[in-house]
C-alpha cells in the first residue's frame, strides 16, 4: 500500500504473525491429539509394570502378611468366588462399555479408570489370598480390556486428526 509516496509494511507483517499463530496453535492442537492417542498405550505399560510386581508377589497374600489381632479387627475375608465373579462381571461390563464406544464413534473413557480397575483386582485377590491361583485370568482379562481400550483411544483421536489435519491438506493440494 502507498501512503504519501512510501509503502506500508504494517499489514503484511500482521498477516504473516497471524499465520505464525495460527501455525503454532495447529501444531499445538496436533502435538496434543497425537499425544493423547497414546494414552491407551501408557495404561498398557503401567499395567505391565503392576502386572509383573504381582506376578512377583503371587504367593503372598495380606492375611500371611498381617498379624492376626489385626485381621480380626478388619473382620472376615470374603470368598474367592465372588472376586472371581466380581472381576468377570466388571471385564464383561469394560469391554461392552469400549465396544459401544467403538460402534458409535463415541470419545472414549479415560485410561486411567480402566488402569486403576485392573490394577485393583490384584489388590483384592492379594487381599483375599487368591492371588497366586487367579493370576493368569486376572492378567489376560486386564490385557484385553487395555489393549480393546487403547485401540479405541487410538483410533478415535486419529480419526480427529485425519478429519481436522490430513483431508483439508489433500482437497487443498488436490485443488491446486
Amino acid at each position: 500500500m502507498l501512503r504519501n509516496n512510501r509503502i506500508s509494511v504494517e499489514a503484511p507483517v500482521e498477516m504473516v504473525h497471524s499465520n505464525k499463530v495460527s501455525v503454532n496453535n495447529d501444531e499445538k492442537q496436533l502435538t496434543d491429539l497425537f499425544s493423547r492417542s497414546h494414552m491407551g498405550l501408557c495404561g498398557i505399560c503401567i499395567y505391565l509394570a503392576v502386572s509383573l510386581l504381582a506376578f512377583h508377589f503371587r504367593e503372598q497374600s495380606l492375611i500371611g502378611i498381617l498379624p492376626s489381632d489385626i485381621m480380626d479387627k478388619l473382620g472376615a475375608v470374603p470368598p474367592v468366588f465372588m472376586a472371581v465373579v466380581l472381576m468377570w462381571v466388571s471385564t464383561i461390563s469394560a469391554l461392552t462399555v469400549i465396544i459401544g464406544r467403538l460402534y458409535h464413534g463415541t470419545p472414549p473413557s479415560g485410561t486411567t479408570s480402566h488402569v486403576a480397575f485392573r490394577i485393583g483386582f490384584f489388590v483384592l485377590f492379594f487381599a483375599i489370598g487368591g492371588l497366586g491361583q487367579y493370576i493368569n485370568e486376572i492378567f489376560i482379562s486386564g490385557l484385553v480390556v487395555l489393549t480393546l481400550q487403547h485401540y479405541n483411544v487410538y483410533n478415535y483421536y486419529m480419526q480427529k486428526i485425519e478429519k481436522k489435519y490430513i483431508i483439508p491438506y489433500k482437497f487443498h493440494n488436490e485443488a491446486l
